[in-house]
């Protein structure tokens, strides 16, 4: 036993007598002391953390040539060899990283929502507790600066664009049918429920390089991952039913969801201003597949179909008969991505997407029946090459097959067909000289197989931070769009559409907290598609002779943090703009314009009785419309719009599985909207057409949803 202790004695004499002592003192490049800095020796378990004053100290076993490291949360990684014969005494300098949590991003025309620490400004969660949104992402979307009201159509119009110039992406790929069918005067929703993205990506202007054939913005929605659990659900709604269920494996998940929207009672308890044949009936199916493999690289997979229906009258030239307007349409959406990384520095992202719609225009007794399909595919490189420097590059390919009958009531069919191939390749990088200084050069090019033309776009964007929350921002661009399939079926030796984008944008706060943020923006159009009437009322004499021109100012304000419980933002967007396109015998005001939109969204949680409630309001100065019995072509105005919406969400428990009672209601104040005016062909004795107030189907919305989970 003796000679046991005398060993261990002596081995524990020995390990100490072979300790050194580390010790030094951590600071900036300034001479000023950094507290908590990690100071290791590496492939150890020996280092301390600097205290207040930047000093630190500790010992360790090892000996002969070794690596000591420093690392610090906006610092770069330092470290120094060093050889263990003796203590030592070190000096360390650490050097400001460009990639810190408050380094300038770029934020010139885009409101993001796919980094937390960045530039969140709409979750998923905010889509559906939006009163006015009805869980729509569209409509949340037109809470945010620079769109349009639009509740006579549900899509988005952004900076004084025509619904065609915005574009949606899910994973970085072409959703080319993001809404269901549109019927005149009858206002349509996105296609895609909120609760399958993780992120929102709103660019309302001087977009990247990395997406082409927008010539206004881009919506990029990014969706979720793996999901975290197993989770099955049922809701039932006051116009329908919906279903879903979610299965995590080891390293998957796999998820089903389907519903079934019909109108028919709500339309028989409500007045509607739309004369319904059949209400909308509509039923969706959705599958989401995803998988994560050994090296951290995860495939997604994502197909949706839907079908809907609907007919309803409208007035004719005959004050006695009206025209019977139906549509009935099959739409299938499929998504497949994989990203993974070659390196450490060096990662990719491929995938591609398909669209495919059948539908079927009942026009009185002629209909338009048109099959459309298109393929995207893409790849994406990204490179950090350096720690402030991010070279990103790509190439797609997009295939669109087109075809169109329209069949008289004689039975006489004309049919319209084409196919186009369009090639793109970009090419972009994100330099960070400082934290507080940034640059994002980009050069886009594109080939269309139909027009026969390429185009080359470059892009430029800076920010520069002006204070610690504080930030300037500008960017400026080139973009093409190729002339759209209802063009294209009838001419194709026409070229791009184009637009040049000058954005320039001032931000403060914190996202978290509060947010401010100022834009100010032009953008000119060029080549514009116009056009004369000719026969069956169809375009002819189709050239690139239109311009045009928007100019405007949007501010957005968040507040998360004054009142406990409180969220809510405010915006509000100015803009004039005048365009010569379509068949505008001269360039004015369009359609869909309202100078003025003001937009407020609040939301408080009472956690006491576990209720969030809600409301919205928008109001928007009046609209230009051509009135054909003056001679000032979009001369008159609808008066301002006004739309006040509310809604509550209750968190209850059935047994330990948690569920929400919903209820919202759209424009509750029951504001008479007149949106525009359609004449009718009517004429009376003096020869005045008669005209139509355009408004929404429904005065007042009235949703309720149980949802059981």
């Amino acid at each position: 036993m003796k000679t046991i202790f005398t060993t261990l004695f002596l081995f524990i004499s020995i390990i100490s007598f072979s300790q050194f002592t580390i010790s030094g003192k951590a600071q900036t490049e300034k001479g000023e002391p950094l507290p908590g800095v990690n100071i290791f020796i590496e492939n150890s378990y020996d280092g301390a953390s600097s205290d207040a004053d930047g000093n630190f100290k500790f010992k360790t076993s090892e000996s002969g040539k070794k690596v000591l490291k420093a690392t610090f949360i906006g610092y770069k990684s330092w470290q120094k060899e060093i050889d263990l014969s003796g203590n030592l005494q070190i000096e360390i300098e650490m050097k400001e990283s460009v990639n810190t949590l408050d380094a300038v991003t770029i934020t010139a025309g885009s409101f993001a929502a796919a980094d937390e620490s960045r530039a969140s400004i709409m979750k998923p969660l905010d889509i559906y507790t939006t009163p006015s949104a009805n869980g729509d992402v569209m409509a949340a979307m037109r809470t945010m600066p620079g769109t349009q009201a639009a509740a006579d159509d549900g899509r988005l119009m952004v900076r004084g664009g025509d619904v065609y110039e915005t574009k949606t992406y899910i994973d970085g790929l072409i959703a080319a049918k993001p809404y269901y069918s549109k019927t005149p005067d009858i206002a349509t929703r996105g296609r895609f429920a909120p609760s399958l993205f993780s992120g929102v990506m709103f660019n309302s202007g001087g977009y990247s390089a990395e997406y082409g054939q927008a010539l206004s913005s881009v919506l990029v929605l990014n969706s979720n991952d793996i999901a975290a659990e197993d989770v099955t659900g049922i809701s039932l709604l006051s116009i329908g039913g919906e279903a879903n269920t979610t299965q995590r494996m080891k390293n998957s998940s796999f998820g089903l969801s389907g519903s079934y929207t019909n109108l028919s009672l709500y339309d028989k308890l409500f007045n509607s201003s739309v004369d319904w044949e059949k209400p909308v009936e509509a039923v969706n199916g959705t599958a989401v597949y995803r998988y994560k493999t050994k090296s951290n690289g995860m495939l997604k997979g994502f197909l949706t179909t839907d079908y809907g229906n609907l007919s309803y009258q409208v007035p004719t030239a005959d004050e006695n008969q009206k025209m019977l307007i139906s549509n009935k349409g099959l739409t299938t959406y499929s998504n497949l991505s994989y990203r993974d990384c070659f390196s450490e520095k060096s990662c990719y992202k491929i995938g591609v997407s398909t669209t495919s719609q059948n539908n079927k225009t009942g026009l009185g007794d002629n209909s338009v029946e048109t099959a459309e399909l298109n393929i995207e595919t893409r790849f994406t490189v990204i490179h950090d090459i350096s720690e402030g420097v991010k070279f990103t590059w790509g190439a797609n390919e997009t295939y669109n097959k087109f075809n169109e009958d329209y069949i008289e009531n004689k039975g006489q069919t004309y049919n319209s067909d084409y196919i186009d191939n369009l090639f793109g390749g970009f090419i972009e990088s994100e330099i960070k000289f400082t934290k507080n200084l940034a640059i994002r050069p980009g050069l886009r090019s594109e080939f269309d197989s139909v027009i026969k033309k390429w185009n080359l776009a470059p892009r430029f964007a800076i920010a520069v931070k002006t204070g610690k929350d504080a930030q300037l921002s500008a960017a400026w661009g080139m973009y093409h769009q190729t002339p759209q399939s209802e063009y294209l079926k009838i001419e194709t030796k026409l070229d791009f559409e184009k637009a040049t984008h000058y954005v320039l944008s001032y931000q403060f706060g914190e996202v978290s907290k509060r947010l401010f943020r100022a834009e100010t923006y032009y953008k000119t159009y060029k080549d514009l598609i116009t056009w004369q009437t000719g026969d069956f009322n169809l375009p002819s004499n189709l050239i690139n002779n239109g311009s045009g021109y928007a100019g405007g100012l949007d501010i957005f304000w968040r507040d998360q943090k004054s009142i406990k419980g409180f969220d809510y933002w405010v915006t509000y967007s100015f803009i004039d703009t005048k365009r010569k396109y379509m068949d505008y015998p001269e360039k004015v005001t369009p359609d869909f314009i309202s100078d003025h939109t003001f937009s407020v969204v609040g939301k408080y949680w009472l956690h006491k009785i576990n209720t969030q409630v809600g409301t919205s309001f928008t109001a928007a100065s009046g609209r230009p419309y051509n009135n054909p019995n003056s001679t000032d072509f979009m001369g008159e105005r609808t008066k301002p719009y006004s739309d006040l919406s509310v809604n509550f969400s209750h968190i209850f428990y059935i047994g330990n599985q948690y569920s929400v009672l919903y209820c919202s209601v759209n424009n509750v104040l029951g504001s008479e909207n007149v949106l525009s005016y359609r004449p009718t062909g009517i004429t009376d004795a003096q020869g005045n057409y008669s005209l139509i107030p355009v408004k929404r189907d429904l005065k007042r919305f009235v949703f309720v949803g149980l949802f059981l989970n």
